[in-house]
């Protein structure tokens, strides 16, 4: 019968005491533990444990069949089957060793190491020196499974001899030669490769093959530098036929904040020298305030969009700084525009392209009265075109403040009601247009009441249901002069404004005299899994116009009914919707969109359909269906697809397909899109991608696949 471990652990005792210089140690958290079925010690001092042996050492843990100590050679010879898990992740697994006695000097036969649970690496021999390197012999390295049924992996890299450097988390080949399904196909005299634990390093990166119906077939090598723990560069020179481009990057995490640039420098066939830069940080500074900026270069309005690097129409410099507080906000930005659009290229010069702005709100506890809470607030905004063509080059500068008083109750059966109470007044500054004076002034007073009444219920089979009516009533009116329409020429009538105090998301615009919002929502949640939520209601001016464009939902003196719902069945399946309907029941605005995932499969789709609004520079109706989703094939294989048509063109405006294999050891993409967008400063193109990664080398785990599973 086999002795109990009860007794093998009183035996190691023993042996602590005078016998096993190998476990003694300074500091208690030294100690070594042995645990085995047997310990014999013969006269001659050495010490064997056989039978289900375990050591545990500073953290690394050994399990073998049989260890024998001899003290004279200080050395433990160990049988296996022997694995050995340090610390760091890294397992060991040999047939027989020879270590030293802190584990972490000696030799291990027919051995593998296996770094991360991911690279493997067999060997005929590991020699081990401290904790720092790892030499092995007559390596094969792969992350592929290997079992009986799939005896060759899909890469593996073999080598004479193999250097791990733990302290730099490096791998060093010798002669090493890369196999691809057991067929050589590169061969390096020296190797060096990131192992799997390192997430950042100095070196290549995976090259990237891609092709262009612009640009011809090329190759993307990417070269990483790490700059330290807290900065990089990378740098990507691509080559076709028709181009010499180089990208770059550069990353830093500062103490308080983070800085960033992508560009690239290309010469081409097409317009010669070319470039782009886009950079952005931010910056915490003392109390509280967040500093940020924002560049954005392009040398022509066509590069972007060949070279896939950027879909942007506009680009905005920024500087902004800002802070938010329990009790008031201040923002100050100043922006410079720049349109890429062909249509807004030739008038470029008569929009604006500098608008800076100074925002400051707090509560004040003066206008605290009557149960209510008061807010004050200034600001300043300018905007300048370059022109100085009359009209056509006119800039506005703004200076102005508001006061704001709301009360929130309850009265009757459950009726929430809101009263508001603020008046705003604005100076203005108007140069390049003789239709207005050079200095404006308007005086906007408001008042608003608002009433909610929210019923609800619990239907016999468990449902959960909601109907709240909203009844809102604003009066205000602008006195003083009538003032340019800068900052509110988009307007959009959706459920967020509907029950709002005003439609234009700017200060310029005005909504004059007595107006009612009227509406009703219906809430039901089902014990089932599935919840809709529906919204109609409509704007009514009760002495006027609303005065909106045609186009907005909002012309005459009351708007079109807006219609809204969301349908959720069970977590995976969404359906939302909003659309605008004329008194005739007439559609001039949809929005529909629907999202589906499952666990292999998932699908975002929309559909929209506009009216032409001539106040938003749109002059042709809108409609449009995208479709964009993946499907898993199997465990291994993904697909993926975007298509995007444009009815009123009557044709796509993009394609996009996609394959993914990915399993334990590789990942394989590819991709083929087609944009068929056309004008004077782009063309429709077609582009081909391929990018192959190596899966275990380098800092990618993360994302990692689960291994299969070997069958046979």
């Amino acid at each position: 019968m086999r002795p109990c471990r009860f007794a093998a652990r009183l035996a190691l005792f023993c042996v602590l005491a005078f016998a096993l210089p190998v476990l003694r140690a300074a500091a208690a958290e030294d100690l070594a533990s042995l645990v085995a079925d047997n310990i014999l010690i013969d006269p001659a001092g050495r010490i064997t444990a056989s039978g289900h042996v375990e050591v545990t050492y500073r953290g690394t843990r050994l399990t073998a069949a049989r260890i024998t100590y001899t003290r004279s050679s200080d050395l433990l010879r160990i049988d296996g089957p022997i694995r050995v898990n340090e610390p760091n992740g890294s397992v060991f697994l040999a047939s027989e060793a020879e270590l030293d006695r802190s584990l972490r000097n000696g030799v291990l036969r027919s051995a593998r190491l296996v770094l991360d649970r991911q690279l493997q690496l067999a060997a005929n021999e590991i020699a081990r020196v401290g904790d720092r390197y790892t030499r092995l012999d007559r390596v094969v390295a792969s992350s592929c499974q290997v079992c009986a049924a799939n005896p060759v992996p899909l890469w593996e890299i073999r080598a004479d001899r193999v250097i791990h450097d733990q302290a730099e988390q490096q791998l060093y080949f010798e002669n090493a030669q890369l196999r691809v399904a057991g067929v050589p196909v590169f061969y390096l005299p020296r190797l060096r490769l990131p192992d799997p634990t390192l997430k950042r390093a100095t070196g290549f990166l995976i090259p990237q093959i891609t092709s262009s119906s612009k640009l011809g077939f090329g190759i993307k090598l990417p070269y990483f530098i790490a700059l330290g723990d807290h900065a990089d560069v990378r740098l990507t020179p691509y080559y076709t036929a028709s181009t010499r481009t180089l990208e770059f990057g550069y990353r830093q995490m500062l103490p308080k904040g983070t800085l960033t640039f992508d560009g690239a420098l290309s010469r081409d066939d097409i317009e010669g020298g070319r470039a782009y830069l886009f950079a952005y940080g931010q910056y915490m500074l003392p109390h509280g305030f967040l500093a940020e900026g924002q560049l954005e270069f392009v040398s022509d309005p066509g590069y972007l969009y060949l070279y896939n690097y950027s879909d942007k129409d506009r680009l905005a410099n920024a500087l902004s700084l800002s802070r938010v507080r329990d009790r008031d906000v201040f923002r100050a930005r100043i922006t410079d525009f720049r349109t890429l659009r062909a249509d807004e290229i030739p008038i470029q010069d008569t929009l604006p392209d500098t608008f800076a702005e100074v925002y400051y709100r707090r509560e004040a506890v003066a206008l605290s009265f009557g149960g209510g809470r008061g807010f004050y607030s200034v600001d300043f905004a300018t905007l300048n075109r370059p022109s100085t063509v009359d009209v056509d080059g006119r800039d506005v500068s703004r200076i102005g403040g508001s006061l704001e008083w709301r009360r929130d109750g309850l009265i009757g059966p459950g009726i929430v009601t809101a009263a508001e109470a603020a008046v705003r007044a604005d100076i203005y500054n108007i140069g390049e247009d003789s239709t207005y004076a050079t200095n404006l002034i308007r005086v906007v007073p408001r008042a608003a009441l608002e009433l909610r009444w929210p019923w609800g219920r619990t239907t016999p089979r468990g449902a959960n249901e909601v109907v709240e009516p909203v009844l809102r009533f604003d009066i205000s009116r602008a006195e003083g002069d009538a003032v340019p329409l800068e900052d509110s020429r988009v307007v959009e009538f959706d459920e967020g404004n509907l029950f709002a105090a005003t439609r234009y998301p700017g200060v310029d615009g005005v909504e004059h005299g007595l107006r009612a919002a009227a509406g009703a929502s219906w809430t039901h949640e089902d014990p089932r899994g599935w919840r809709l939520d529906l919204a109609l209601g409509r704007v009514v001016r009760l002495d006027g116009s609303l005065n909106y464009g045609d186009g907005s939902g909002l012309s005459g003196d009351r708007s079109q009914w807006l219609v809204a719902g969301r349908l959720q069945i069970d977590p995976g399946l969404w359906l939302t919707s909003r659309s605008l309907l004329s008194n005739n029941l007439a559609v001039t605005l949809s929005e529909t969109r629907l999202d589906w995932q499952v666990e292999r499969f998932g699908l975002a789709s929309s559909l929209l359909f506009a009216q032409p609004e001539p106040s938003e520079n749109r002059l042709d109706q809108l409609s449009e269906l995208s479709l964009g989703g993946h499907y898993a094939l199997n465990d291994s294989w993904t697909a993926n697809a975007d298509w995007r048509y444009d009815f009123q063109a009557g044709h796509a405006a993009r394609t996009a397909l996609g394959l993914v294999y990915r399993n334990e050891c590789i990942d394989v993409t590819l991709s083929l899109s087609r944009r068929y967008a056309s004008s004077t400063s782009v063309n429709p193109a077609t582009e081909f991608g391929f990018h192959v990664a190596l899966v275990g080398v380098g800092g990618n785990s993360d994302s990692r696949p689960d291994r299969r599973t070997c069958r046979g």
